[in-house]
């Protein structure tokens, strides 16, 4: 048995994650339109996309595809905000079904300075990414009143069992 975690457990836990937070969204519909200022981002609704277009970028990074056209993707209702992280997890699962290690130790240019990076090392920054940033907007959040009805941790996730 490999004692190590798995990328496809970690971007489980960020798949459930962001099902949690959409049905909370869904429920508290106004707390999208607060201002923020997480990220550099102007409401909490820029953050949450800030969040799904690093994993959008970084899915089609390591399926070479090109980077997204981030102003046209649609982000006025929960579903076509939410669709943005659905649409990056179909690419991740895509690279993990199909992927060798030679394709995991590729390294490429990742688009910005010299800035080059390995897949693996990729997969990892989207899935991290995303930790780090609802972290900061669960603080925001209850800090504005709005708090969420689930613990966010790991370890009480159903990944891993």
């Amino acid at each position: 048995m490999d004692p190590g975690i798995q990328f496809a457990e970690l971007l489980a836990y960020n798949a459930d994650e962001t099902n949690r937070w959409k049905r909370w969204f869904a429920l508290h519909p106004a707390a999208l339109d607060l201002p923020c200022d997480v990220a550099g981002a102007d409401t909490v609704r820029k953050l949450v996309f800030h969040i799904f277009a690093a994993e959008l970028a970084f899915g089609n990074r390591v399926l070479g595809l090109p980077r997204p056209n981030f102003e046209n993707l649609p982000t006025a209702t929960l579903d076509e905000l939410f669709a943005i992280s659905e649409e990056a997890r179909g690419k991740f699962q895509e690279f993990l079904a199909n992927s060798t290690t030679e394709d995991w130790a590729q390294v490429d240019p990742l688009g910005f300075g010299d800035l080059k990076a390995s897949r693996r090392k990729m997969v990892a920054q989207a899935v991290l990414h995303g930790v780090h940033h609802r972290g900061q907007l669960a603080t925001f959040l209850r800090q504005q009143g709005f708090k969420q009805d689930w613990i966010h941790d790991f370890i009480l996730s159903a990944v891993m069992e």
